[in-house]
C-alpha cells in the first residue's frame, strides 16, 4: 500500500464515481496521516441552513450583514461547522494545513466571523468528509471491492480554486486541470533529455 500524501491537495472524483454523496464533488483535504484522512468538500453550496440559521440556533450574535453562503463540506457529522481559512487569523485550536491555509472547528471562530472579523478568505463548512487510516490509500490504489476507474485525483491546490467563484463546470474544469498536469508530468519523464 503507498501512501499518496493527500494533506493540502484537492481529491477530485473521478467521472464515473458510483457513489452519490461524492459524485462531482472537489474536496480539499486539510488532514492525511496514519490516524486517517479529513477534507471538505468546496463546491457544493447548501440551500439550508444559510448562516443566519446557523447562527440563530447556535444563539451567535450575528451583524445583519453578514451572510456568507455555507457548503457541504461532506456527509459526515453533518451537523458540524467548519471554517476553511487564510492564516491572517487564527485560534488555538485552528489545524494549520499548509503555510497559508487551516482549518478551524471552533465555535468560536465562528462568532468571529458573524461579528463582521475573522480571516480575510474562507469557506464555512457544514459536515466533513473523512476516512479511517489505509482506506484513502486503498481508494487511491483502486483494490477490490473499489475499481481503479473510481480512484480520486488529486490535483495542487490555489487559492484561487478554494476561494474563488464555483461556477457550474467548477468539476470538469478540475478534472480537466488535473489530466492536463498528469500529462504534462508524463511527457517530461518520457521525454527527459
Amino acid at each position: 500500500m503507498c501512501m499518496n500524501d493527500a494533506q493540502g491537495k484537492l481529491l477530485i472524483a473521478p467521472p464515473k464515481l458510483p457513489d452519490w454523496r461524492f459524485k462531482k464533488s472537489v474536496i480539499y483535504m486539510w488532514k492525511h496521516d496514519i490516524a486517517g484522512a479529513s477534507g471538505v468538500i468546496i463546491n457544493k453550496k447548501c440551500n439550508h441552513p444559510d448562516f443566519r440559521h446557523v447562527c440563530n440556533e447556535g444563539a451567535v450574535k450575528r451583524l445583519p450583514a453578514i451572510n456568507p453562503p455555507i457548503w457541504y463540506g461532506g456527509p459526515i457529522l453533518t451537523n458540524i461547522i467548519g471554517v476553511l481559512h487564510t492564516l491572517d487569523f487564527t485560534l488555538k485550536s485552528t489545524n494549520l494545513v499548509k503555510k497559508d491555509l487551516g482549518f478551524t472547528l471552533d465555535r468560536k471562530m465562528l462568532e468571529c466571523i458573524a461579528g463582521g472579523g475573522g480571516p480575510k478568505q474562507y469557506i464555512v463548512t457544514l459536515g466533513l468528509s473523512n476516512w479511517e487510516p489505509g482506506q484513502l490509500e486503498n481508494e487511491f490504489e483502486g483494490l477490490p471491492p473499489k475499481s481503479p476507474a473510481f480512484s480520486w485525483l488529486t490535483l495542487d491546490y490555489s487559492p484561487e480554486l478554494i476561494f474563488g467563484p464555483k461556477t457550474e463546470d467548477f468539476w470538469d474544469s478540475c478534472v480537466s486541470r488535473t489530466i492536463q498536469n498528469q500529462t504534462e508530468e508524463l511527457s517530461k519523464k518520457i521525454f527527459k533529455s
